[in-house]
């Protein structure tokens, strides 16, 4: 969690690893967690293709095993 607060005119950012519990306004920290929602977002992106990809599939045209077509 990230926020900006400011003091005297001057802006920082502070984060919250803990859901702000505590503050840090290292930059370490900052560039660490936009890091983090970046590589969590991109994971959630290729889920969501995956799904959409499975959405596409039309087991009709599926060809890769020979199964009958029917059990009964």
């Amino acid at each position: 969690m990230i926020k900006q607060i400011e003091i005297h005119g001057q802006r920082f950012e502070l984060y919250s690893p803990d859901g702000g519990r505590t503050w840090s306004s290292s930059p370490q920290s900052i560039v660490a967690y936009e890091r983090r929602k970046t590589m969590l977002r991109l994971a959630l992106q290729k889920r969501f293709e995956l799904i959409r990809a499975t959405e596409d599939f039309d087991p009709n045209q599926f060809r890769g095993l020979d199964a009958p077509q029917s059990l009964g």
